[in-house]
Formats: C-alpha cells, sequence, structure tokens
C-alpha cells in the first residue's frame, strides 16, 4: 500500500488534532505497556473495537492510512514507521518532527503541549524555521 501525503496535510492535521484535544494526555492500553514506555498507532477497547492510539497515529489515521497498515508499525518511531507503512511525501524534517513530538507525548506532556514544545525545541535544535501551515477560513 502507498498514501502519497504533504507536509504540509500532516502539520495542518497535527494543529487539529492537538487543538481538538489539548490536555489529552496518551497512555499506552494497559495491556501493552512495556518498560520503554512504548507508544501504540492503534488501541483496542475491551470489546475488540480498534481505533487510532497516540498522536501520530490519529493524524496518519486522520488522513487515511488504515489501522491495519498502522499496526505494522506498531512501537517504531514516527520517522520508522511512515516508510514501513507506505507513506510517502513526508520529508525527512517533518517525519524528524513527529518524532520528537511522539517523544514528548510519551512522556506524559499534553498533545497540545508536545506539539507546541516540540516546535520550539526542533526549531532551536535542527536551525531550521519549521513553522505550520496557516488554517483554511
Amino acid at each position: 500500500m502507498s498514501i502519497a501525503l504533504t507536509d504540509e496535510q500532516v502539520l495542518s492535521t497535527l494543529r487539529d488534532v492537538a487543538e481538538e484535544s489539548p490536555e489529552k494526555v496518551y497512555e499506552a492500553p494497559e495491556h501493552l505497556r512495556d518498560e520503554w514506555g512504548s507508544c501504540y498507532y492503534v488501541h483496542r477497547d475491551e470489546d475488540g473495537n480498534e481505533s487510532a492510539g497516540c498522536i501520530v497515529g490519529t493524524v496518519l489515521h486522520r488522513l487515511g492510512v488504515p489501522l491495519a497498515e498502522l499496526r505494522k508499525a506498531e512501537t517504531y518511531g514516527a520517522d520508522a514507521a511512515i516508510p514501513l507503512i507506505g507513506v510517502t511525501g513526508i520529508s525527512a524534517s517533518v517525519s524528524s518532527f513527529l518524532r520528537h513530538v511522539q517523544r514528548k507525548q510519551d512522556r506524559g506532556q499534553t498533545w497540545s503541549n508536545a506539539v507546541h514544545d516540540g516546535l520550539s525545541d526542533y526549531n532551536e535544535i535542527c536551525g531550521s524555521s519549521l513553522a505550520f501551515p496557516e488554517k483554511a477560513a
């Protein structure tokens, strides 16, 4: 499977997801928790229903990546998961930024803070001016 996305689509959707659930703190399902604090792209509830899990899984699923594909990348960081599941068109810098945000959410930051702090840290560390696209009116 291959799905083409753009940096703009990914960053815009990331911003939307963080704005919709600003206080959400990611927690792996209890039966999947491990000593490394791994995050999971897909969660399954007690009834067997699946949904997107972590912030990156939520973004990619919202952009059309099926849960079955996301499941193939469980425990991989975003930068490794994206090519593994056949997503193309995302630059290395945005892929790396997603991984940076993912680490922050894995360490207990709210989704809003993970994105905000991740953007600030990423720009400082990388010396780039990675920014979110403007919202459509």
